[in-house]
């Protein structure tokens, strides 16, 4: 029997992989809820250094902590609008179907990481809650890059949303596992901040993806308003975070009237010679007369 890749892409998928697709993508999705519900109002009780996600964020304070209502209000849209993508898994027309499963494996996946992430952020430990953030980031890089052609609203769910957020979870829960305050961390800080921002900026504009944008501006202005509450004490990073934010802002609105008016990056309207091709077609086919 061949091996299967599940992070392949298809025009069509089997009768096996899309069953197995349509029953794990929704059973990773409501996992994601449960838990994640279950301990932003519980802590753990099996460790004695347990805590439930929002007191453990508030606990564990960097110059990467995004501000908590904000992180809420991204988690519910992100949520909410995978629920769009779930059911495109069993929409009546196939290549819509097929479009959606590309991504199924890369979605199943990222949930595992996020719980154990969970699981591990909510225990104190770290380190290792690091490990699986950096495989959330890793499987949403080569999602972001693989699968392009999702639906709007599917592509908020399944590749840029949570790719934003595995982009700033990886220096916040960087930053929350080596827990140092001094002045060589802060100057750290300042200079990390500028590579999220490079990172980002790179993805919105070689892949003019505006929906990346969207959902990096919302993060880092969560980021922004949480660290302008702590300025007495990481100095420059309150200051960065909001230019961060309004740029990253920019940016997104500035891919999307490209887009909008048909232009490219750099405002192009499409090359004359395609143009011209289309409009001398119709003088073309009439001076070619009739077929005999």
């Amino acid at each position: 029997m061949p091996f299967y890749n599940p992070f392949a892409r298809r025009d069509s998928h089997g009768q096996y992989p899309l069953t197995a697709y349509r029953i794990l993508v929704p059973l990773s999705w409501a996992l994601v809820v449960v838990i994640g519900i279950y301990y932003s109002v519980h802590k753990p009780h099996d460790v004695s250094h347990g805590h439930n996600i929002w007191s453990q964020l508030e606990r564990r304070f960097t110059a990467f902590s995004v501000n908590a209502t904000v992180v809420e209000i991204y988690w519910i849209i992100l949520l909410l609008s995978q629920i769009f993508y779930v059911f495109q898994l069993f929409n009546q027309d196939d290549a819509v179907v097929a479009l959606a499963a590309n991504a199924a494996s890369h979605f199943i996946l990222n949930n595992l990481f996020i719980v154990a992430w969970l699981l591990l952020w909510t225990r104190s430990h770290f380190w290792p809650a690091e490990i699986f953030v950096v495989a959330s980031f890793i499987n949403q890089h080569l999602l972001f890059w693989r699968v392009r052609s999702l639906p709007p609203v599917s592509h908020v769910a399944v590749v840029a949303g949570p790719y934003a957020w595995s982009l700033i979870a990886l220096f916040w829960g960087g930053a929350a596992a080596v827990s140092a305050h001094n002045a060589a961390t802060h100057i750290s800080a300042n200079i990390f901040l500028w590579i999220i921002f490079l990172i980002g900026s790179i993805h919105i504009f070689l892949a003019t993806d505006d929906l990346l944008g969207y959902s990096l501006s919302l993060l880092t202005f969560g980021l922004a308003v949480a660290q302008t509450s702590h300025k007495s004490d990481l100095h420059l990073q309150w200051i960065f975070a909001w230019v961060i934010f309004g740029v990253f802002l920019l940016d997104s609105l500035y891919i999307t009237s490209a887009k909008y008016s048909g232009r490219d990056v750099f405002l192009r309207a499409p090359r004359e010679a395609d143009s011209g091709d289309a409009e001398r077609a119709p003088l073309l086919n009439d001076s070619a007369g009739p077929a005999s």
